[in-house]
Formats: structure tokens, C-alpha cells, sequence
């Protein structure tokens, strides 16, 4: 873990006596967290705002591209190996054309609208729905924790936090071996200590996914929230990226610990 130190010297006094150190060691790993997480909030900014424009100025030309070679591949004129290779730039301009949706809404991620939601109810719904993704075994159990009573209710937006957790809960399933479990659980409070110099006003509400997977190298965990940086084949790359962007619309914030992620959530919505 980092160490802080602090040296303080005294000089050589009347007497003759020579001069003294002092050295103060101190464990500054909370200070680093913080540090962390807010260049990487201003980095995934910055990379938004640059994916918005990117998409924008590449969307429209093609469109343009892929509606000409549509129309090419109609002639009368044109051979079965020319229309093979029509086919081919208009799917793969297809692809590019998805790509570049979800880079837009990578960008646009925001809360549109503030209303009480249900954090249990939306823990619950995106457990059902990663348990019925075709991405996931049928030997792997998810399971869903919420706490007793009338649920656990903040202000926010329900579809953005609908889609973060499912984004969290479907990564799980796909990271677990068979038979395993995945929890995904709510909690009022938090469930581990936060570093120190993060305060929360008021109650605060935690969501935890747990899987059984091998865990997160180092060098993998440094990236995990960068926009297309991803480890799966055919991955976007985006869904850890727009859990944190979500998290952190909502003045939340996401925690790592190696095979989990916790997010933890103001129910009062000041910034921290």
C-alpha cells in the first residue's frame, strides 16, 4: 500500500547539541483512491464528449456510403461477384453504423428524469433479465438480496439504473464458471467502510454484484472502465464504461474488489 512521509528537522541548539529528524510514516491509500477515481471520472468525460463528436461527423457519411452501394447492388448490370462485395460493405457498414450508436449512447448518458425508484425493484428485474440472457449457462444461479421491508427508494432515473445494474449483473454471469452462483444484493448503508474523506448527506444505499469468476488482473482493473477497452470477443467495450457514467450521474460512486463490483449510491443526491 502507498506511505505518506513526513520529515521535520531541528537545528543544532545553544548547547551544541546536534541536530534532530523526525520522520512520520503514514498510510495515505485512502488519498490515492480518491485521486483515482476522480481523474478517471474527468478522463471518462473528456472521452465522451470526444465520442459524441466522432460519431456525429462519421454517422451521416456512412449512411451516405452504405445507401449508394445499396443502390449499386439493385443495377442490372452488376455480376454476382460485384454483388458479393456490395453485400460485404453494406454489412459491415451495418456494424460500424451499431458501433457508432452505442458510442452515442455512451455519451448521452445522463439522468433524464428524476422520480423515487425502488432500488430493489430494479436489483430484481435485472437479476430476471441476465438469468434469461442466452449469454448465460444454465448451471449458473443468480440470486437477488434485498432487504425486508418497502423496499429501498431513491431519487433518480429508472431506466439509467435499470441498465447500469443489468450491465453489472449480465458481466457477472458471463465472468462465472459453471454451476457457480451470482449475487446481486441491497443494501441501506454500506457494506464495507468507505475511504476516508468520502461523507455522504444523509442515507446512503449500496448495490453489490458478486460472481465466482478467477478475478480481475491488475492491469485489466486499471482499464475496466474505459470505454471500448474490453477482454471478451465481440465486446463493445462500453458496459462497465456507461455503469460508471450511470453510477456517477446519480452522484454515486463504483467500487472495485477484484471478482466484485460495488456501487454505492446518495439516496439525497449531493455531490461527494
Amino acid at each position: 500500500f502507498p506511505v505518506g512521509l513526513t520529515t521535520t528537522y531541528t537545528e543544532q541548539d545553544e548547547t551544541g547539541a546536534g541536530r534532530t529528524a523526525t520522520a512520520i510514516f503514514q498510510d495515505i491509500s485512502d488519498a490515492k483512491t480518491l485521486d483515482m477515481m476522480r481523474l478517471r471520472a474527468e478522463r471518462l468525460e473528456g472521452i465522451a464528449e470526444l465520442s459524441a463528436s466522432l460519431a456525429h461527423e462519421i454517422k451521416n457519411p456512412l449512411a451516405s456510403i452504405r445507401s449508394s452501394v445499396e443502390q449499386i447492388s439493385r443495377m442490372p448490370a452488376v455480376s454476382d461477384d460485384q454483388r458479393t462485395l456490395t453485400q460485404l460493405v453494406m454489412r459491415e457498414s451495418d456494424r460500424l453504423s451499431r458501433l457508432l450508436t452505442e458510442f452515442l449512447d455512451y455519451a448521452r448518458v445522463r439522468v433524464a428524469k428524476t422520480e423515487s425508484v425502488d432500488l430493489s425493484k430494479v436489483a430484481r428485474d435485472a437479476a430476471n433479465l441476465a438469468a434469461a440472457h442466452p449469454d448465460r449457462d444454465d448451471s449458473i444461479r443468480i440470486t437477488c438480496i434485498i432487504p425486508e421491508g418497502d423496499g429501498v427508494s431513491i431519487e433518480g432515473d429508472e431506466d439509467l439504473l435499470h441498465r447500469a445494474v443489468f450491465n453489472l449483473a449480465l458481466n457477472a454471469v458471463q465472468a462465472s464458471p459453471q454451476h457457480a452462483e451470482v449475487r446481486v444484493e441491497v443494501a441501506r448503508g454500506c457494506f464495507d467502510p468507505l475511504p476516508a474523506g468520502i461523507a455522504f448527506e444523509g442515507e446512503a444505499v449500496s448495490l453489490r454484484v458478486t460472481d465466482a469468476g478467477s478475478g480481475i488482473p491488475a492491469g485489466v482493473r486499471d482499464r475496466m472502465f474505459d470505454p471500448f477497452f474490453t477482454t471478451k470477443q465481440g465486446g463493445s467495450g462500453l458496459g462497465l464504461a456507461v455503469v460508471h457514467r450511470a453510477i456517477e450521474a446519480h452522484r454515486g460512486l463504483v467500487f472495485v474488489d477484484s471478482g466484485q463490483v460495488i456501487t454505492v449510491i446518495n439516496t439525497h443526491g449531493e455531490q461527494v
